[in-house]
């Protein structure tokens, strides 16, 4: 066994920065309704940065490279006990909650605009203001997100159980796993420049919808 470079530091920070935004939201979802509408707004960035990495990226990140098979899935189920380590990326079943995720995220966001504008009065959708129907709507796509998130975490936890020997969980931190042959990626220099200019545009976002209070996006 050898360490490959799998996860480049771009699809890690991605990882968790998207993880942190949807922590803060679940944390917020009552109380401190600025912090979650802005954590909520934020969440665009990697999302639409996540959507353009999906098809320029480097392997193992490439939508391509997703597994998006029910029957592979099934499979992988069944032969969960299995040592050999057939899918350096993303398996079968990781594959598509990862897919289903970013499916159901933009629905998660635009639901929220939504009841920002019926309860508050406020965004983009100011003028649907006390219409009710709204916050339930968004409440569902965010519990279907939230299942999906507790799905992503028990894969996690049962291959850190079971397949220990791949270093999935190191992964997510180091970007190496452990792999039969060399499997290591590298980023070009149009790889980089993309997700600087994402790594911008985040802190460039984040310091406007704090500091203008005119933006449309809250007020």
């Amino acid at each position: 066994m050898q360490k490959s470079y799998i996860w480049s530091l771009p699809t890690r920070i991605f990882h968790w920065t998207f993880a942190l935004l949807i922590t803060i939201c679940l944390l917020t979802e009552d109380d401190f309704l600025l912090i979650h509408i802005i954590s909520g707004y934020l969440l665009l960035v990697p999302f639409t940065f996540r959507i353009i990495w999906g098809f320029i990226g480097p392997k193992y990140s490439l939508f391509k490279d997703f597994h998006l098979s029910i029957k592979k899935a099934t499979d992988f189920i069944f032969n969960i006990f299995d040592k050999e380590h057939k899918y350096i990326g993303h398996n079968p079943l990781a594959s598509i909650i990862m897919f289903s995720m970013l499916m159901i995220i933009p629905f998660v966001i635009f639901t929220g605009a939504l009841v920002l504008g019926s309860e508050e009065g406020k965004g983009f959708f100011y003028y649907l203001y006390e219409n009710d129907f709204f916050e339930e709507l968004h409440e569902i796509f965010a519990n279907i997100f939230y299942i999906l998130i507790f799905a992503h975490l028990v894969g996690i936890a049962s291959d850190r159980l079971l397949h220990k020997e791949h270093g999935t969980l190191n992964s997510i931190f180091s970007g190496y796993k452990n792999t039969k042959e060399n499997e290591s990626i590298k980023l070009n220099f149009f790889q980089k420049l993309i997700f600087s200019i994402f790594f911008l545009l985040f802190f460039i976002f984040l310091v406007y919808l704090i500091f203008d209070p005119n933006n449309p996006f809250i007020n």
